[in-house]
């Protein structure tokens, strides 16, 4: 027996099954024709040969029109998502390589590094048009060796839950974010609250009787919590953010930040 594809692998496979679908190549005529931005775009592999080369103007113009129609809700902002995902998958391997010598299992690190950059399209501020490839890798390696660096020391939350009021405020800690996104995929039914749980175990948990977080939870203690192997318990995992980005979107939209 093979071993079991990993994230990346079973990523290009969905890729593949998405370039293959009719629906989602209508879709995309439909951008084309909308939005000058996505003009000569009529297929998914026509967005992926006009985003390749050297960085140019038009090479931002491509990824703000995916990035403002990532912001929509429903099937095409989450075709955009997962678009863009899928043009920055080079950083999504370079980030969770950077995160070796704080994760040791590779399903985890790349796990990790597929959320941050989700999270880093979903929040890519509307005003911004310039340097976007740049500016998304950037933001997303920040976010997951954050999280990936805390898992070793913890980080105080004093003022974790309470609002911000200036704009020169300290930004939440990551795992505050994680805090505010899966109480919201509970709300949505995104997610079970079963597997939130076990997100937040894995990647945002509370210190027992301390007031600080740690992240990424070792995991046999995470799979002992929830009753199942590691093997099961990376896999739930799996299943579950990737269920979580594809619904980034719809998070965006609710304005919760």
């Amino acid at each position: 027996m093979g071993s079991a594809p990993n994230i990346i692998d079973r990523l290009i496979h969905q890729w593949n099954d998405l370039t293959e679908d009719t629906a989602e190549q209508h879709r995309v005529q439909n951008w084309s024709a909308a939005d000058p931005r996505l003009r000569g775009a009529q297929t998914l592999h026509d967005i992926e040969n006009l985003a390749r080369g050297p960085i140019t103007e038009r090479t931002d113009e491509l990824f703000r029109a995916l990035l403002d129609k990532a912001a929509l809700t429903g099937p095409e902002g989450e075709l955009a998502s997962r678009t863009v995902l899928q043009l920055m998958i080079g950083r999504v391997i370079h980030t969770s390589r950077a995160m070796t010598g704080y994760i040791g299992d590779a399903d985890e690190r790349t796990q990790l590094a597929v959320v941050a950059m989700y999270d880093a399209i979903r929040t890519c501020p509307p005003g911004k048009d310039r340097y976007l490839t740049p500016r998304l890798a950037w933001t997303a390696h920040h976010t997951a060796m954050n999280l990936a660096k805390v898992g070793s020391r913890e980080i105080p939350t004093a003022g974790v839950g309470l609002e911000r009021t200036t704009d020169d405020a300290p930004a939440p800690h990551p795992s505050e974010e994680l805090a505010r996104l899966l109480t919201w995929s509970v709300a949505e039914s995104v997610l079970s609250s079963d597997e939130a749980t076990l997100l937040a175990h894995r990647y945002g948990d509370e210190s027992p009787g301390r007031a600080s977080w740690v992240s990424i939870a070792d995991p046999r203690t995470v799979a002992d919590r929830a009753g199942v192997s590691p093997a099961a318990m990376r896999q739930r995992c799996s299943r579950a953010a990737r269920r979580l980005a594809a619904a980034s979107s719809r998070y965006l939209d609710q304005g919760t930040h």
